[in-house]
């Protein structure tokens, strides 16, 4: 499997050497979302899961399909002393025999009463063995056809409730694969910026600290004939050291995030990653009662509602049929014939019937049944109000998500145009600096300001992509392209 996973990212990503135990991943943030929803461990594990849920389902479903079996005693051999009454008084005797029978059977529930029917057909034969006063001989006993049914009255169906879960639990794990792959990919979003700004940062300190060293050079030259300051120049010298310890930071965390994300795609080889720059998310709007519609109809949540009150129900039914009067009827309708021959046992057959009513009455409980059917009754009160309450709770989630979609979007737009102020600036800072108009402080102020608004527009980037597989992931539409995620 991780060979799949490693042959896989190749062909995604493309390898490029580097060197003998390193290789150079490029990849868009598209890309790292494309592998992430095919190839993680996160994926197999969800995909893993939803395999298991429909085998589940399967299993659930053959339940009301006949079952057909098949059984056989070959032989049952008995030589033993046992004690028989008599009417002349009990006694010991010897036995010693042999039995056989084989059997074939067909069950069916009938879900919608809560019932069942079999049909079966068996044989056996007894051979005596000879001993004392007892000759050898063989007997049949035949039942060529058994038909029967077996039917409670009055008691709680589990068929038709297991039949009802068993659908919900299906419906739900479908949901909540599709759910699970729009986390893995706000993961794999979220795991792309990480190491991304941390390697733009990276970029920019060492841009920095090759400026700001350049400066220190230049900077000891003009002291030298009067120019500056020494409190420049220590000022200088200070922010040259200050940004080689940033560079070595920030290589530690470039490092650490190449590692987690190395891990959340599943790779085994030692690899560093060139991204290239993300572009904001495409530009649509959402309609909040169609996102509302939608999250209502697609979560998982939803079906989760569902279940919660489906099993409060289930309890409440079982408490007050199940602690009451109970009925179970039964029946039975064959043929049926012994003989010391095989033909003889399938010849001028005999019939059977069996017919049987069991009853179970309560007398006297001294209010457990009362007791059990109330707290049923109030554990379903209680599902309802929380179900509710999460329902509300729900609601209010994707409606704020919506509202903040449309803002972080405004945000950005701020963000972009503030980056682009901070980078004019810097550039005419360092041009006043170099022929004396501003002293060091202000050019690190300019230096500061541009870093600061470079971090805040990626940050603002970042946050519109969360937001936008956040509503994706609590709709399970895709709004972009108006299309469900299936």
């Amino acid at each position: 499997m991780k060979n799949i996973i490693q042959l896989s990212i190749i062909l995604i990503f493309g390898f490029t050497s580097i060197g003998s135990a390193q290789e150079m991943i490029s990849a868009s943030i598209y890309d790292i979302i494309e592998s992430a929803q095919s190839e993680s461990p996160d994926y197999l594990l969800a995909k893993t899961s939803r395999e298991n849920q429909e085998w589940r389902y399967t299993a659930s479903k053959s339940v009301f399909k006949p079952q057909i079996g098949f059984e056989a005693i070959l032989p049952n051999i008995n030589r033993s002393v046992t004690q028989i009454n008599l009417p002349g008084g009990a006694q010991f005797v010897n036995n010693s025999f042999m039995t056989n029978s084989v059997g074939l059977n067909l069950n069916q529930v009938i879900g919608a009463t809560g019932g069942s029917v079999f049909v079966s057909s068996n044989l056996r034969r007894l051979d005596q063995f000879a001993q004392d006063t007892i000759d050898a001989r063989s007997s049949y006993l035949s039942n060529p056809i058994i038909i029967g049914f077996e039917q409670p009255l009055f008691q709680l169906n589990p068929y038709k409730w297991d039949k009802q879960e068993a659908e919900l639990n299906y419906a739900l794990s479908k949901k909540v694969f599709v759910e699970d792959n729009e986390k893995i990919a706000f993961d794999a979003v979220n795991n792309f910026f990480d190491l991304y700004t941390t390697k733009l940062s990276l970029i920019e300190a060492r841009n920095n600290r090759d400026y700001l060293d350049s400066i220190a050079v230049n900077s000891e030259g003009r002291f030298s004939v009067g120019r500056i300051s020494e409190t420049d120049l220590l000022q200088i010298q200070l922010s040259a050291k200050n940004a080689d310890g940033t560079v070595a930071r920030l290589e530690l965390g470039v490092q650490n995030k190449t590692e987690i994300l190395r891990d959340f795609l599943g790779l085994t080889s030692e690899v560093e990653f060139d991204f290239s720059q993300p572009e904001p998310i495409t530009v649509y709007d959402i309609d909040k009662n169609k996102a509302l519609e939608y999250a209502q109809r697609n979560r998982s949540q939803t079906d989760q509602f569902r279940l919660a009150l489906l099993s409060a129900e289930r309890q409440v039914e079982e408490a007050q049929k199940n602690n009451g009067p109970s009925l179970l009827l039964a029946g039975s309708f064959g043929l049926t014939k012994n003989a010391n021959t095989f033909d003889g046992a399938y010849t001028n057959l005999l019939d059977q019937e069996g017919v049987s009513l069991r009853i179970n009455v309560p007398i006297a409980d001294f209010g457990r049944r009362k007791a059990q059917r109330e707290i049923a009754k109030s554990n379903l009160e209680i599902t309802k109000l929380q179900v509710r309450q999460n329902e509300v709770t729900f609601e209010r989630d994707i409606l704020v998500n919506v509202e903040q979609f449309s803002l972080k979007r405004d945000q950005l737009k701020l963000a972009e145009e503030a980056l682009d102020i901070a980078l004019r600036r810097l550039d005419i800072a360092k041009k006043r600096f170099q022929i004396g108009k501003i002293d060091v402080t202000n050019l690190n102020i300019a230096i500061q300001e541009e870093q600061g608004a470079r971090q805040q527009y990626f940050n603002n980037l970042w946050d519109l992509w969360r937001a936008h597989y956040t509503i994706r992931n609590l709709t399970l539409f895709d709004f972009e392209t108006n299309t469900p995620l299936n």
